[in-house]
């Protein structure tokens, strides 16, 4: 369990990462972190967790214009990761003006496929944490890679279901469960403050479990949130194949995009820091990996 997944091998060449609000890209500042793989067994205060999120062109296929990620343990943060992306396809109005990401921005930013090598050796031998009931981050990072990632995931939505009193159906905005917990964290719109602002809920959910459900492992916390689908290949066959005896086809759902957070790259932890939140609109939609155009 936590096998970083095709790509996340020994980096080939140096990464320059640019970060939002970076005039150039930086040099990527690997952190060694003594990390053994997550097993089921390992003690929630032992694992290490990846909190991600990533904001897109808010256009089906969804590219991928910046990923940010906190690598955390329960009672400390480790190290960041931080960089736009490079891609050249229409960035829809509206996720612009949620996230305020341009094209001038990205010029100099590296291609997808960089910024995604180095981010599978950030996430290595963690456990991935999104604020997504479909792990469509996830998904989105690993779209396009021979094999599907094989990290564990768990979904702060899911999660919050279980420990707070929310109407039932409904999927709690990121923003809306940092107010529920009285969490010093400030919505963004930026793809690191928002990964920082689900590592502090994830935290603060955790806590709460431990408490009142007396969960000591990972494997507690997999046990009671089943796997989002990462690997939707067969889904959309089945779809498809749906579709051609007739069935009607699939609803699209929607997406966004989202706005200004500090430049960083992968680096340690500073202190004092304020992330965000708000939530994105899922798609089961195929297209083209994460950075370039169909």
């Amino acid at each position: 369990m936590g096998a970083p997944g095709a790509g996340a091998g020994a980096m080939t060449k140096p990464l320059l990462l640019k970060p939002r609000g970076a005039a150039e890209p930086v040099p990527w500042e690997e952190i060694a972190v003594d990390a053994p793989d997550v097993g089921p067994q390992t003690p929630l205060d032992q694992a290490q967790f990846v909190a991600l999120d990533v904001e897109t062109t808010g256009n089906a296929p969804f590219l991928v214009l910046e990923i940010g990620a906190e690598r955390f343990e329960l009672d400390r943060t480790l190290s960041f990761f931080d960089t736009l992306v490079d891609c050249r396809a229409p960035i829809n109005p509206y996720a612009r003006r949620r996230h305020h990401i341009d094209r001038s921005m990205l010029i100099g930013a590296p291609e997808f496929k960089d910024a995604r090598r180095g981010f599978l050796r950030f996430a290595q031998g963690a456990v991935l944490v999104e604020h997504s009931h479909d792990a469509f981050d996830t998904w989105l990072v690993g779209r396009g890679l021979e094999s599907p990632l094989e990290h564990p995931i768990i979904d702060t939505t899911a999660l919050a279901r279980l420990v707070l009193t929310l109407p039932k159906g409904q999927t709690p905005g990121l923003a809306r469960l940092v107010g529920e917990l009285g969490l010093d964290v400030t919505p963004a719109h930026a793809a690191l403050d928002d990964a920082r602002a689900t590592a502090m809920v994830f935290r603060a959910l955790i806590a709460r479990v431990r408490k009142d459900l007396g969960w000591t492992t990972v494997g507690d916390v997999l046990a009671a949130l089943p796997r989002p689908v990462v690997d939707r290949t067969v889904s959309r066959r089945a779809s498809a194949a749906g579709r051609a005896r007739g069935a009607p086809a699939p609803t699209g759902q929607r997406r966004s995009g989202a706005p200004a957070a500090t430049p960083r790259a992968t680096s340690p932890a500073p202190t004092g820091r304020r992330g965000r939140s708000s939530r994105r609109r899922r798609s089961g939609s195929s297209g083209s990996p994460g950075g370039s155009p169909a």
